[in-house]
């Protein structure tokens, strides 16, 4: 028997995508249900990827069928409250990120996550990027010595939907600020951020993030800067890492990295990596296999809803310095 899984949201990125990795799974998992507000969503997502049944109330789905797992693909300010529910139904929860709006409903999450004994995964896929792996296994090898700075960047276009209004989790740092920022947390590994400065440019007519300059320091002494920004019409991001030996650069979607090494002999000039033809889908594909492995033998999930906690911690502080004009200390980590 396989995993029993249920679909929670059947818009872009549940149906076009997770969906259809789960359907390729068909090995290990069983698609039992799948919901959305629109119905007519939830029934193409179902004759599509061959779940059993729809649903246009996601709780309906969760009493009257029998799961182990629910993957939830919501705007911000829902993921929350589904979230819960499934771990209050007893299940294995895959919530998209940020997992909330701030870093309150990321530990109210965690409570609940406690008591029910279940394990929540955050789908930061681009920890599973193919080019990001590679740039952390070049920077575990100490390729290019002790990390002294990261830059992060991450750009896009004008956000003109719900994930453009702050009421509903919406703004850049809370879309594409949290991917960078969890990227370069994911480097620092257990490195704790202890303060942040930021500035922002507010959009006049949405009254969202529209673009974002700001550091973070942590507490080895060790800074990053990280730039968003949704006027570039292109949706790219970048990672610099600078260290005693030698710095990296790895870039998306292109997949390109370029190291720069004077510990690896191959190196010492600037190599660019440029892949032949990068797969978009990969990183997600890895995602969903890591966290139902993680569920077939019972280990940790590899991204944790304390992992999305650390990352909002930095975000809530981003917001709250471009809003008071100065630094902001991170308090819970420790």
């Amino acid at each position: 028997m396989g995993i029993k899984i249920g679909l929670i949201g059947c818009g872009g990125h549940g149906r076009q995508r997770l969906s259809k990795i789960l359907r390729n799974m068909e090995d290990l998992l069983i698609l039992v249900a799948c919901s959305d507000t629109d119905m007519s969503s939830a029934k193409a997502t179902a004759s599509e990827d061959g779940y059993l049944k729809a649903y246009d109330n996601y709780i309906n789905m969760l009493e009257k069928e029998d799961l182990d797992a629910v993957v939830i693909a919501l705007p911000h300010d829902l993921l929350k409250t589904a979230t819960i529910s499934g771990l209050n139904a007893g299940l294995d929860v895959f919530v998209e990120k940020p997992a909330g709006v701030n870093s309150e409903e990321i530990k109210d999450i965690i409570d609940i996550e406690n008591k029910a004994n279940k394990s929540v995964m955050v789908g930061y896929c681009m920890r599973y990027n193919p080019a990001r792996q590679r740039l952390k296994e070049f920077l575990s090898r100490k390729s290019i010595g002790e990390i002294i700075q990261i830059h992060g960047h991450k750009s896009g276009s004008q956000l003109d939907s719900w994930n453009a209004y702050m009421e509903h989790g919406g703004g850049q740092l809370r879309w594409h600020g949290v991917h960078i920022v969890d990227q370069i947390l994911w480097v620092m590994g257990d490195i704790i951020p202890v303060s942040v400065y930021c500035q922002t440019r507010w959009d006049e007519r949405l009254g969202s993030d529209q673009d974002s300059v700001f550091s973070i320091e942590f507490d080895n002494g060790i800074s990053a800067s990280v730039t968003v920004s949704s006027r570039t019409e292109q949706i790219f991001d970048v990672l610099d890492v600078y260290g005693t030996n030698g710095r990296m650069r790895s870039e998306w979607p292109s997949e390109i990295i370029e190291i720069q090494s004077s510990v690896l002999p191959d190196y010492h000039d600037v190599k660019r990596i440029v892949p032949e033809s990068p797969d978009y889908m990969e990183m997600y594909k890895l995602q969903m296999k890591d966290w139902i492995n993680s569920m077939l033998q019972g280990n940790k999930v590899p991204i944790g809803t304390w992992d999305a906690l650390k990352v909002y911690k930095v975000i809530d502080a981003a917001y709250k310095s471009a809003s008071e004009g100065k630094t902001i200390n991170i308090t819970g980590l420790n």
